[in-house]
């Protein structure tokens, strides 16, 4: 039986609560988020005060699905006991967070897991990352998504991974986690555009190479909170149950 804790209880919270809890071989070890009355749903031995609490439950995993600051704050503790795995790949943008992670994950053999969220095909970036030498990502969204009222296409950002994920940190986490896949955050050029004509989540990707180049095209469906698309909560329950079986493929 694998016990997954849980840190977030929004919308993607919420849907990745379900699909555990319909799984026979995964148990919920606990729900832990700030908002308090997010809780009130939920079976009241599930809800923690704390992620510490929570952690002296000795999950097998536990789940981010509440943003990057929970990263920043509770990635050292939790890898410290167990595995971790996050939606809001932005949080590495923060240097300190990054070096911080990587040292606690070699000190207690303890892993950090990244799921596609709202893109596709990181498994052919991943597996040509040696040989990039380009990688550009523009992501397109609704402006509401970004909490404007643009009325006509606005670019919000131009420049590298880093810089564009620490400046919308809750609405790009796909340049983080393309950048993880790729060739760094430093190196992996970002366009974050609002655009009102828009009713998706829409991310291309141009990688280039020695060994050719390719490109990628995804338009979501956004989910309840309009900054995440649905394939968020998809793909990090795929990657849940494919850390269950042992399966290498990450």
């Amino acid at each position: 039986m694998m016990k997954i804790g849980l840190i977030g209880f929004g919308t993607i919270g919420k849907e990745l609560f379900r699909q555990i809890q319909n799984e026979e071989e995964m148990e919920i070890s606990f729900v832990f988020d700030i908002e308090k009355e997010k809780l009130g749903e939920i079976d009241s031995s599930l809800a923690v005060d704390s992620v510490e609490t929570g952690l002296e439950r000795n999950p097998d995993l536990v789940v981010e699905a509440a943003g990057f600051e929970a990263v920043k704050e509770y990635a050292k503790i939790i890898l410290h006991k167990c595995d971790f795995l996050i939606l809001s790949s932005s949080a590495l943008a923060f240097e300190e967070t990054e070096n911080e992670i990587k040292k606690v994950c070699a000190r207690n053999n303890t892993k950090l897991f990244i799921p596609s969220g709202a893109i596709i095909g990181m498994d052919g970036v991943r597996a040509v990352k040696g040989e990039l030498d380009e990688v550009r990502i523009e992501s397109k969204k609704n402006p509401k998504a970004f909490g404007r009222e643009d009325r006509k296409r606005t670019v919000l950002f131009e420049g590298s991974a880093r810089e564009g994920a620490k400046k919308f940190p809750k609405n790009v986490n796909v340049s983080a986690t393309l950048s993880a896949n790729g060739i760094g955050l430093d190196k992996t050029n970002v366009k974050i555009v609002s655009d009102p004509s828009l009713e998706r989540n829409c991310h291309s990707i141009y990688a280039k190479g020695s060994f050719g180049e390719f490109e990628i095209h995804v338009r979501g469906v956004p989910s309840k909170n309009p900054k995440t698309s649905s394939l968020a909560a998809i793909s990090a329950f795929d990657l849940i149950k494919r850390i269950k079986d042992g399966i290498g493929i990450y």
